[in-house]
Order: C-alpha cells, then structure tokens, then sequence
C-alpha cells in the first residue's frame, strides 16, 4: 500500500501538468506569431485593450494591456468597458503588448492566479486566435 500511493500522486502530477500542455503551447506560439504583426490584428484575436498607455521609458512605445478578467462580446473578443473587478482582475491571465510604428515589437504575459489547476486555459482562451496565421 506505501508504493500505491507515492505512484497514484505521480500519476495524477503527470496527467494534470499534461493537461496544461497544450494550452501553453498555443500562448507561446500565438506570442510569437504576434511579433511584427500589425497592430490592428490585436482587434482581430484578443479584442479590446483595458487600457493604452505611453512607455514612460520607451519614447515612441505604447503599452495595450489586456486581461482575461474583462468582459468578452458575442464574438468571444475583449471588451475594454465595462472594467472587471479589481479582485476578479488580481487572479486573471494579462498580457502586456508593446507596439511601435503600428507593429507589434514584444509581449509579455502574467498568469497571476499561478499555473496550477487549470488556470493557462484563461491565458489560452485569450490569445489563442492569435496563434492563427489569417
């Protein structure tokens, strides 16, 4: 019985981490696809940006901040209005999208609710169109 339970508890640890594969890889493929990509695509696959800021270090850059805790529109695309809720906020999966002259020139993602538990199908179900070549 002292060997069963060891090997269940790994069985479980490799099915749920496998789980969670696949989503990760559609969030670094479409991260990478995103790179050079004009910015009016981002309308495309995620939608709305919460907010649009100026880099206070970068002249020139523009930050456009979506959050898998903002409402989503009949067509599965972000709405910026109205705001989620800071605590609802607090837990979501965000990326940071830096744009110069129009194109997209890095991204940067936050799963704040960590990566257990099937939390990366938030960050998956966000940018995941955007991991299509159209």
């Amino acid at each position: 019985m002292r060997i069963q339970k060891p090997l269940l508890f790994v069985a479980v640890a490799l099915l749920s981490g496998g789980c969670g594969a696949p989503h990760l890889h559609q969030v670094h493929e479409a991260e990478q696809r995103l790179l050079g990509a004009e910015v009016e695509r981002l309308a495309h696959c995620i939608g709305e940006p919460l907010s649009v800021t100026r880099s206070a270090t970068d002249p020139g850059v523009t930050l456009r901040h979506y959050s898998s805790a903002q409402r989503r529109g009949a067509d599965g695309l972000l709405r910026a209005t109205p705001a989620p809720a800071p605590e609802d906020d607090a837990r979501a999966c965000v990326f940071d999208i830096r744009v110069r002259d129009g194109r997209v020139v890095a991204v940067a993602s936050n799963n704040r609710a960590g990566w257990g538990f099937g939390s990366i199908k938030r960050c998956s179900a966000m940018i995941g169109r955007c991991a299509g070549k159209g």
